[in-house]
């Protein structure tokens, strides 16, 4: 994980009523859930990323990172309520990244989709993509 990475796990795992609905805090994931995993958990991943230069250098990073919950069952409702904690967990909040300064992280759009695993169980997922920027120091 880079140090931005570490930041939000860090803000996602300490945040007790978002991990009150996980497996507990062990269940934030970067990018991938292991196999194994039967939720509920939050997995979240880079989306893209654009510095913004300016003569003397990179003036600012800005990223996007799609964070959801993830659960199993028949409807939409146990993720939608991990959204909405991971909502509370990161929206207009301060992070705290090594080697940056934090100007804020912010929701600008949802996302929810549900897949079938080949055995035939749903998996829901529930969350939004989070606009980041960060200030190198």
């Amino acid at each position: 994980m880079n140090q931005l990475e570490v930041g939000l796990f860090t803000k996602l795992t300490g945040a007790s009523g978002l991990t009150a609905l996980l497996a507990g805090t062990a269940s934030v994931y970067g990018y991938l859930a292991p196999l194994n995993e039967n939720g509920p958990y939050v997995v979240f991943n880079k989306q893209a990323g654009v510095p913004e230069y300016t003569f003397g250098g990179t003036a600012v990073e800005n990223l996007v990172y799609q964070v959801r919950g993830v659960t199993a069952g028949p409807n939409m409702g146990a993720a939608g309520s991990i959204a909405k904690q991971i909502d509370v967990a990161l929206n207009d909040q301060a992070l705290t990244v090594s080697g940056y300064t934090h100007l804020y992280c912010r929701r600008e759009g949802d996302i929810a989709y549900v897949e079938t695993d080949p055995g035939g169980q749903r998996w829901n997922h529930s969350g939004a993509l989070y606009r980041i920027v960060l200030d190198p120091t």
